[in-house]
């Protein structure tokens, strides 16, 4: 009998590359049309006075549904990773992924500068988001927010596309639509990055949960950047502006290589 696939000699059929992708891609899809109906029906029953509270809401109508599909299919959040060096090798690489953040702040200037008219979906994204309730900005923006998406792109996405690919494959098309789906072109630069430093501590440490605080961390320091404009003295002139990126870029790729050699010498003890 034909089918649509190709098989090996004595082995298993092997599904399309394309029927991986929007098999690892689903969960991604999902999440947004959950989000939008969400915000749709709250934008009818009223709730519309503030974006930021539409946004909490239906990112959080998403979560749920996330957190018990993880619940019903046994997803491993805490990961595998045992030993001395576990708490400091996630340390080190929720660290890396804020300088990455802090780095992302000094860049946008320059992104922004760079993409001109590219550039007014972001401005939508921050009159919406910002400049608000503070508490309500943290909640949304960094634990509600970072939550649904670790779950979604790098609990299923990413794990999904790692059952047919190699990690670094997996990484990179997970944190390619992590970006795209973001629908601004700013935003889904640093996405992309942010992705794949995010898959590779899941690789690493086998914690979902580790990505997630790391995320939540990243996006507390851009809040708080934000509202308080508690380092606007780097942002004077573009030699400071250049000059904090790189001395943050070359941290987070120190504590990113600090990450690894713990792991290493976690998988080491595990053997």
């Amino acid at each position: 009998m034909m089918t649509g696939y190709k098989q090996d000699a004595g082995g298993p059929a092997r599904r399309p590359f394309f029927s991986k992708l929007l098999y690892a891609a689903a969960p991604a899809l999902l999440h947004m049309v959950i989000m939008n109906a969400a915000h749709t029906i709250l934008s009818v029953c009223g709730v519309s006075d503030s974006g930021i509270l539409l946004q909490a809401l239906s990112v959080s109508a998403s979560l749920l549904f996330f957190i018990w599909y993880a619940v019903r299919n046994h997803l491993s959040i805490g990961g595998r990773k045992k030993g001395i060096y576990r708490y400091p090798a996630s340390f080190c690489y929720v660290i890396a992924v804020v300088m990455c953040g802090v780095a992302n702040n000094y860049l946008f200037s320059i992104i922004l500068s760079l993409t001109g008219q590219f550039s007014s979906n972001y401005w939508n994204v921050v009159k919406v988001f910002y400049k608000q309730d503070l508490l309500l900005e943290i909640l949304a923006l960094c634990v509600i927010g970072p939550l649904a998406e670790e779950l979604v792109y790098r609990g299923f996405v990413y794990r999904r596309l790692r059952e047919n690919s190699s990690e670094t494959k997996a990484a990179l098309w997970s944190a390619l639509l992590f970006g795209l789906l973001h629908f601004n072109f700013v935003q889904c630069v640093y996405a992309f990055v942010l992705g794949i430093l995010l898959a590779h501590i899941v690789y690493k440490t086998g914690s979902l949960f580790t990505a997630a605080v790391a995320h939540m961390a990243a996006n507390l320091v851009s809040v708080l950047w934000q509202e308080t404009n508690w380092l606007d003295f780097l942002n004077q002139t573009e030699t400071r502006q250049h000059a904090a990126a790189v001395v943050c870029l070359v941290l987070m790729a120190m504590f990113l290589s600090y990450g690894n050699q713990m792991s290493r010498r976690i998988k080491r003890e595990e053997t």
